[in-house]
This record gives C-alpha cells, sequence and structure tokens, in this order.
C-alpha cells in the first residue's frame, strides 16, 4: 500500500506584496492573522524580496533547475546553478499554490507594471484561476484604481469591496480577510475530501473486476456527478488507479504462469495439466482474482512449449520478470523462497494457506484503513505481524496507518524495519520520506527520496524513480510542524 504525500491534502496559500514600507506593514499584520491557520494542512509562503543589490541577473533561472542532475545532490546543484535562490523559489511557489493572495496598492501595481516576469506570471494566475486550478484572491490595501484590468476580474477582500485604509477600525479589515481566506481554505479541503472519496470508489471497483466493465463504469460516473469533481482531477486519480492495478495484475498473472509451469515441469507429460494439477490451479485463480479468459491465455502460452529445455527456460524467465514485477508493484524484491525448482518445493496453494491468517488480517485492515478506521486498521496489520513477523505488506501497510494517527515515529519505526530486511523496499523508503517531511526533516526526507530513486533506477521503474525525484525537489514544502501535532 503506497502513502502518498497527497493524503496529507496540504494546502499552499502564496502571499505577494510590494517591498515599501506600508505594504510591509500590512503584511506583518496578515501574518498574526494568519499564524492560527498555519496547521497540518496548511503552509503559508511570504514572497521573498531581494536587496538592491541582488537584483542583477535575478531572472537567469537554467531550465534545468527543476530537474536531477546525474547523481549530484539536488540542492548544490541549485545553489551552484542559481545566484539569487530566492526570486526562483519565489515564482516556484507561485505557480504550485493552490490560493494566491495578492496585496494589492499603488507600489504593488507598480511592480507589476515594471517587471516583466511578474506581467508573464499574473496572465498564467488568470488562466488557472479561470479554470479553477487556482483561487486568487487580492486584498484591498488603498483606493489604487484599475487593478482589475491588470490583475483581473477576482473577487476581493475585504468583502464589502472597501480597501483596509479607509477602514476606521483596521483590525476588523483583517478579521474580514482571514474569515474570506479561511472560507477559501475550507472549500479547497472539502473538495479534497470528496476527491479522495472518489479514489476509494475508483479503487474500490477496480479491486473488484479488472478491467472495468461497463456496469461498474455508468456506478462510477454517478459517483463523480455526485460528488462535483472536475474531469481532469478524476482523470488524474484514475491513471494513478489503473497504472498500480495493472502492476498488480500482471504480478498475478506472472504467478499463476510461475505455478502453471511448476505443475508441468513435475509431470512426464509436458504438455497436458492433469486433474489433481487442475484443481489446484483453480483454486490459485479464484485466489488471484483472475478470469477464465486469463488463464486460458497463459496455458495456451505455456503449453505450446515443446521441450523441457523451453520448460526450464520459461522457468529462469519467469521467475527473473515476477521479481521485476513485484518489486515495482510493492516496492520489495521477491523472496527466495518462492524459487521453484525441486520436488521439495510445495505448491502455491499450500503456501497460501501457511499464510492465511496473516492475509485475513492484512484485507481486514485495509478495508479499515480505507474507511478511515485507522486504530483499527493498527490492529489487525499488528495481528498479521503476529502471524508473519516478516511480512512486508503487514509493516507499511501499519506504518501508513499510524501516519494517518499522527504518530510518525512508531511510522518511521515500522518503515525501517522493513528497509532492514533483505529485500530493498523503495515505498518503504518513499513513505518513510513522507513522514519526515511531515516532521519537517528535510535532510532524512532527501536521503530516503534517493534511495528509493535508485531502487526504481535498477528496477527500470522510470515512471516511478521520476515521482521520487519530484517530490526531492518539492522538499522546500518541508516545514516543521507544532510539537503539539507530533506524538513521540
Amino acid at each position: 500500500m503506497f502513502l502518498m504525500p497527497e493524503s496529507a491534502k496540504t494546502i499552499k496559500i502564496f502571499v505577494a506584496y510590494s517591498p515599501s514600507n506600508q505594504d510591509k506593514q500590512l503584511k506583518q499584520l496578515l501574518e498574526n492573522q494568519l499564524r492560527t491557520m498555519q496547521n497540518q494542512d496548511v503552509v503559508i509562503y511570504w514572497y521573498q524580496h531581494q536587496q538592491p543589490e541582488n537584483l542583477s541577473n535575478s531572472f537567469n533561472i537554467p531550465q534545468n533547475s527543476l530537474t536531477w542532475g546525474n547523481g549530484k545532490d539536488i540542492e548544490n546543484h541549485l545553489d551552484d546553478s542559481l545566484p539569487n535562490f530566492s526570486l526562483y523559489e519565489n515564482f516556484y511557489q507561485l505557480q504550485t499554490a493552490d490560493v494566491i493572495v495578492l496585496l494589492v496598492s499603488g507600489d504593488f501595481l507598480t511592480l507589476i507594471q515594471n517587471e516583466i516576469e511578474w506581467n508573464s506570471e499574473i496572465s498564467k494566475l488568470r488562466e488557472k484561476h479561470q479554470l479553477g486550478e487556482i483561487v486568487a484572491i487580492p486584498i484591498l490595501v488603498d483606493k489604487s484604481q484599475g487593478w482589475q484590468k491588470l490583475l483581473g476580474n477576482f473577487t476581493p477582500l475585504p468583502k464589502n469591496g472597501m480597501p483596509v485604509q479607509s477602514w476606521q477600525n483596521p483590525d476588523a479589515a483583517f478579521t474580514d480577510i482571514f474569515q474570506g481566506i479561511e472560507a477559501v481554505v475550507e472549500g479547497i479541503r472539502e473538495y479534497h475530501q470528496r476527491l479522495q472519496e472518489y479514489r476509494y470508489s475508483f479503487a474500490n471497483a477496480i479491486s473488484k473486476e479488472f478491467p472495468l466493465g461497463s456496469e461498474a463504469m455508468v456506478n462510477l460516473d454517478k459517483i463523480k456527478k455526485s460528488l462535483i469533481i472536475k474531469t481532469s482531477d478524476c482523470q488524474l486519480i484514475e491513471t494513478e488507479v489503473v497504472t498500480q492495478a495493472k502492476q498488480e495484475h500482471n504480478y498475478k498473472l506472472q504467478q499463476y504462469k510461475q505455478e502453471l509451469i511448476h505443475f508441468l515441469a513435475n509431470r512426464q507429460n509436458k504438455h497436458k495439466i492433469v486433474s489433481e494439477d487442475r484443481r489446484n490451479l483453480k483454486l490459485i485463480q479464484e485466489y488471484l482474482g483472475l478470469n477464465n479468459e486469463d488463464t486460458l491465455k497463459i496455458e495456451q502460452s505455456v503449453i505450446a512449449k515443446k521441450t523441457t529445455k523451453d520448460i526450464k527456460n520459461i522457468i529462469n524467465i519467469a521467475y527473473k520478470y515476477t521479481r521485476k514485477i513485484f518489486a515495482i508493484a510493492f516496492g520489495v524484491a521477491l523472496p527466495i523462497a518462492l524459487i521453484i525448482t525441486t520436488a521439495a518445493s510445495i505448491t502455491f496453494f499450500l503456501r497460501l494457506n501457511a499464510n492465511n491468517q496473516a492475509q485475513k488480517f492484512i484485507a481486514q485492515a485495509e478495508i479499515k484503513f480505507k474507511k478511515g478506521d485507522y486504530q483499527g486498521a493498527v490492529t489487525d496489520f499488528t495481528q498479521a505481524i503476529n502471524n508473519q513477523p516478516q511480512n512486508i505488506d503487514a509493516y507499511i501497510g501499519r506504518g501508513n496507518a499510524l501516519s494517518y494517527l499522527k504518530d510518525y515515529q512508531a511510522a518511521i519505526q515500522d518503515y525501517t524495519k522493513v528497509i532492514n530486511m533483505p529485500s530493498e523496499s523503495a515505498i518503504a523508503y518513499m513513505n518513510r520520506a513522507v513522514v519526515n517531511c511531515t516532521l519537517g526533516e528535510k535532510k532524512a526526507a532527501n536521503q530516503d527520496y534517493k534511495k528509493a530513486a535508485k531502487i526504481y533506477q535498477e528496477l527500470g521503474a522510470l515512471n516511478d524513480m521520476q515521482k521520487a525525484l519530484e517530490r526531492l525537489n518539492n522538499l522546500q514544502l518541508c516545514l516543521p510542524k507544532k510539537s503539539s501535532d507530533i506524538r513521540f
């Protein structure tokens, strides 16, 4: 089970203002108001103004500054390439924010008009706001005219449209502003929850039927309409879930193929499945959730091989491919115990029976996890570990549930337990990086993302490697949380 950083539903607010003394003072008042909003799921980034002597060549940002530099430390790479990294970071935060707050004053409008780069960013901001990708909130500082023409037709704060300087009580003005921003954040938070609900619904449908049938698609369309979520967001969720489902499905196909090869290798007739083996294969098929069409294709492919040598070659290929698929889907290498080469090896079905109790607890735990019963999930994952102490899925699943319960240190212990096992798990590194990032442990998160990226690269899982590197690039979002939010 993969722990995604998105699950924390972090909402980023970017605040831009001019460097004039007047605007800086108002910025300080706003900062005091918004401080209570910055918690587990809200990050506020304030525009960082440069000193005048640092402005020359400040916009000479390399095109590859967002990419991984041939194994070189990403922070050093950026430090070497960007003489004025704060400006690059300003626009990066602006481009990745959910809410953009603009302190609109005469000085700020002058700044926008005089900087070509700002003109470009404001144009992008208007477009993203119209598409519903971000929310732009102008805060009227003074009676400056023409801001709508320059910035866009956004709904300003304070709500009555009266600039802050026109209020007799500035505190009341900023209270009104705080409430307006808080309402926007709550709306985004609720939308994230609806997206998560759709993610669970789609993943549940995929787990029951893959590929999805027409009836399942109709039901999912109804859910999308009832949740009122954007088509583009649905597509992102579906692509992510389907990609993982394909990997897991391929792994199951390889498991079935490997067991079929094992049965044939131990029979005199290499081209026929005897009734006893057929019964066992049927049980394996049902356990793996494969349909008859899938298994028939595999059987036709395997039985077409004419000699024992061909069978043995298939065993080697299937085993190596199974290791790779297993590693990509679950972040771990296939245990050596699954190699089937001698008559002393036991069948897959018997192995399943030996671990059946642990698998039942894991299945129960995952259901509780999806329903938000994280404490119940922890209990069931623990039972699975008690039955099968080396079960990687159980440790990672329990770590994920503990993360949602904010028991971060216990979650780290579970991920570390997996990392210390003989088989390296990229997912364990990825999930531990997420938790370290939540705790503000940027250095530790940096190391874990690098390790995960390296493992994925070795496996040839380039998409997963790129995801790890993208999160590595985004580590500036790691901010220390309040101690009251962290359980040690």
